[in-house]
């Protein structure tokens, strides 16, 4: 359990009177929490490299902290909007650098919403992200292992604020400050041998600057915070640097290398960008080459990391963005038609976007496998029951030429929810609104045994291991794999964690009569796919405008899928 030594020479100083500080002590990092302003006045942690095979998922939801009384307590949900700017739940110590170091535990704790501020999305996942990344990059070295940081807020004299009921009312921090120390020999250094970098970043801060161009000084982050950092170091001898924009460095330390080296990188990615589109001529060619650079990350031949999935996702706002300038250019133009079928999404009501990139993820995962025999939108909804049912799906309907599916989530559980979970439970639907468990697929086997036929079997060998359920009721028998031999599988009928996919479940969609793009070579892990699957780009947002997403027809409720 760390003490109050994981801030180096002792928590920061509170010289503000009428600021109340109250410390919170967590697995990996320590918190001066400001009940004035509802977060935190710096959060302190000590990083060392450590192996990314420690590395666990990534939490989904935050948690309040307890430990503060009610009245200091802001509840659980993300940030919202200020004056159309889009805010992000901050992290001032970082999720993974935490995770990596002291284990599951600690990581969790770091969502906890006391170690949290409102940061504009720009900053969060740009120069923030950018400095997270840099010190937990950091390599060990002789007589050299931890770095300490301390990152906190900075507000102007009349800050703006968000409500957070209750007349909770958060204010809105216009600068981030975050300074390291890099030590010469713990515990033995003296304020002249260690390296001090100290950052006051902007939440204005261009997405592609970088943290090198905010330096600051340790006695212009204590003026403006009110706070006093290493108070049991003495200020009479010099600090051995303090990073400032008017004193020259006379030594680097390990996390200025780091941020140079990205700097370097990123100025030759941009060069070599430059120098690549060059000769593209159309909106077109732009497009392809996008598309192209896409593939490039996603066929690198290891497991995608954070940074690429951002790549990923940026590339593939930018495509879209270039489709509907491509459709701008070419309005006289006659429309050309699609030139083949495909599966998409129209969300109707959502929370925080959980429904939208879970579905964007489960249309990738039956996109790469299957091209269906007519278009499929699925429209995805919620609803708020108090009742045990998590999700339910309504039967199939037609409207020229597109097959429509309709899914809603019971909003009392979505929220804790993993996109994970979501996404799986879209892909179940979507398998259903493709043919199994209604018209051709009722043609396949015997009622009353489960077994399919034999003409079914001559045209897929593999069903004849297969069987169909036969209990749990209207929406469940007849109408997925049996349970008891299957348990685990997409389709079957009950919700388990750990599910996987039989290469026969994609077989079976050339007998619904789709074509099949690709097939699976043996028993896969669903997490794995659906990885995969978040990870791919979706490049026909014309084709998908293209159809009546908004058509609506009401049908009866086909299954309901219950909290296990």
């Amino acid at each position: 359990m760390p003490t109050i030594s994981t801030c180096i020479c002792g928590a920061a100083q509170n010289l503000d009177a009428e600021r109340p500080i109250q410390i919170l002590v967590n697995q990996g990092y320590v918190v001066g929490f400001s009940p004035e302003r509802l977060q935190p006045a710096w959060s302190a942690y000590r990083v060392a490299h450590a192996d990314a095979d420690v590395d666990y998922d990534r939490p989904l939801v935050y948690y309040d902290d307890m430990r503060l009384p009610e009245e200091h307590r802001i509840g659980r949900k993300t940030f919202g909007k200020i004056g159309g700017i889009q805010l992000n739940v901050g992290h001032m110590s970082p999720n993974e650098v935490i995770n990596r170091q002291f284990g599951r535990l600690a990581q969790l704790e770091t969502f906890l919403m006391s170690n949290m501020s409102p940061q504009y999305a720009s900053l969060n996942s740009g120069v923030w992200l950018k400095q997270e990344t840099a010190i937990r990059n950091i390599e060990d070295g002789p007589g050299k292992d931890h770095v300490w940081a301390i990152a906190g807020p900075v507000f102007d004299d009349q800050p703006s604020s968000i409500n957070r009921g209750h007349g909770k009312y958060l204010p809105v921090p216009t600068h981030y400050y975050y300074i390291t120390v890099d030590p010469h020999q713990y515990p033995y250094d003296t304020p002249s041998r260690v390296i001090i970098d100290c950052f006051l970043i902007p939440q204005t801060a261009p997405r592609d600057s970088n943290p090198l161009d905010y330096r600051s000084s340790l006695n212009e982050i204590e003026g403006r915070t009110k706070l006093k950092f290493f108070r049991s170091w003495g200020r009479e001898l010099p600090m051995g640097v303090l990073a400032s924009t008017d004193e020259p460095i006379a030594q680097e330390s390990r996390l200025t290398k780091v941020l140079k080296t990205m700097q370097a990188e990123e100025a030759m990615v941009r060069a070599a960008m430059k120098s690549d589109y060059d000769d593209i001529d159309s909106i077109q060619g732009l497009i392809d080459e996008l598309k192209d650079q896409a593939a490039q990350i996603r066929n690198q031949g290891y497991e995608l990391v954070d940074s690429d999935l951002e790549k990923l996702q940026t590339l593939q706002h930018t495509i879209s963005w270039l489709v509907r300038a491509r459709g701008i250019a070419s309005e006289t133009a006659e429309p050309e038609q699609p030139e083949s079928t495909l599966i998409t999404y129209h969300v109707v009501d959502d929370m925080d976007g959980k429904l939208d990139q879970a579905a964007r993820t489960a249309c990738n995962f039956w996109n790469r496998f299957v091209e269906p025999k007519q278009s499929i939108v699925i429209r995805l909804g919620t609803f708020h029951s108090l009742g045990n049912t998590i999700a339910r799906a309504y039967f199939p309907y037609e409207n020229d030429g597109v097959m429509y599916g309709r899914v809603e989530f019971n909003t009392r559980f979505l929220a804790t929810f993993t996109e994970e979970e979501i996404a799986g439970t879209i892909v179940h639907e979507i398998g259903h609104t493709l043919g199994i468990g209604w018209e051709r697929w009722e043609t396949l086997f015997d009622k009353d045994t489960g077994l399919f036929n034999p003409k079914a079997i001559r045209r897929l060998s593999e069903l004849q291991f297969m069987e169909v359920e036969r209990d749990g009721g209207s929406g469940t028998a007849l109408a997925h794999w049996d349970e008891l031999k299957f348990d685990k599988e997409l389709m079957t009928g009950y919700k388990d964690p750990g599910e996987h996919v039989l290469p026969v479940t994609i077989d079976l969609m050339k007998i619904l009569g789709h074509k099949v793009l690709e097939r699976l070579d043996q028993q896969t892990p669903l997490s794995d796919l659906l990885v995969e699957a978040a990870s791919m780009m979706f490049s026909r947002q014309d084709e998908a405008q293209s159809l009546n997403l908004e058509h609506f027809e009401e049908t009866g409720l086909m299954e309901t899928i219950p909290h296990m």
